[in-house]
């Protein structure tokens, strides 16, 4: 290589560094690069903002110290794995912020490789606590759901053209007296509990209300087990 040639190769890594740092630097994921004892060599501003520590406080330290004392053996885990060159990706973990908190993140982890050697790791760690919340009122307004279906006797199910699919909710597997795990999820499974007399009927206005994409009413009688029979007003919208 000549002396252009070196010349032009370093001006060209030293673009391909700036880009590269620009990227971290404006990602809204925190992220910090270690070498392979786990010791912080990178630190970007979006770690400064999701965990607390300044970039000074946090260079030359163990990442250990981020995670609360419980994650750690799953941590050592995740870390291990890297250092043997394998990348390990959207592990849910939590971070210890500075002030103590603890912010729910999605972790991923990629080993930096210099021809054949690991020199260490980049971690891309994303806030995942309005996921969190989403998922927790999420899970409180079915509960409500489930407990105003029972009060009221009113069930839910969905029929999915594509698959042939059946869902029930857990109110209607208790209006028809069928366990869970003994449902086929499927139409046919549906119908068999209804009363043989009134299956042609449903099915046709099953049909009926997908050919026309108009909602459907109609009554028909489930049979429980022990042949006991229930009077079922199903309302539906394809």
């Amino acid at each position: 290589m000549t002396a252009s040639e070196a010349r032009n190769h370093s001006t060209t890594r030293s673009a391909e560094t700036a880009v590269l740092d620009a990227f971290v630097d404006t990602s809204s994921d925190a992220m910090f690069s270690q070498d392979p004892h786990n010791l912080v060599e990178v630190w970007n501003r979006s770690a400064e903002r999701i965990i607390g520590y300044q970039a000074h406080e946090m260079l030359g330290r163990a990442s250990t110290v981020l995670f609360p004392a419980h994650l750690r053996a799953d941590l050592a885990r995740v870390f291990a794995t890297v250092a043997r060159g394998e990348r390990v990706d959207h592990v849910e973990t939590e971070i210890a912020r500075k002030d103590g908190m603890s912010v729910p993140v999605s972790m991923s982890v990629c080993p930096v490789v210099d021809g054949e050697q690991i020199t260490g790791s980049v971690v891309v760690a994303r806030d995942i606590s309005e996921q969190r919340l989403a998922q927790a009122a999420l899970a409180e307004m079915e509960e409500r759901l489930r407990e105003g279906e029972a009060i009221a006797h009113i069930g839910r199910w969905l029929w999915d053209l594509g698959t042939d699919t059946v869902q029930w909710s857990e109110e209607l597997h208790n209006i028809h007296g069928v366990d869970p795990l003994d449902f086929g999820g499927t139409l046919e499974a549906h119908v068999r509990c209804i009363h043989p007399s009134d299956r042609t009927r449903v099915l046709t206005a099953l049909r009926a209300a997908v050919a026309t994409a108009r909602p459907l009413d109609v009554e028909y009688r489930a049979v429980r087990p022990g042949g006991v029979l229930r009077h079922v007003y199903l309302r539906a919208a394809p």
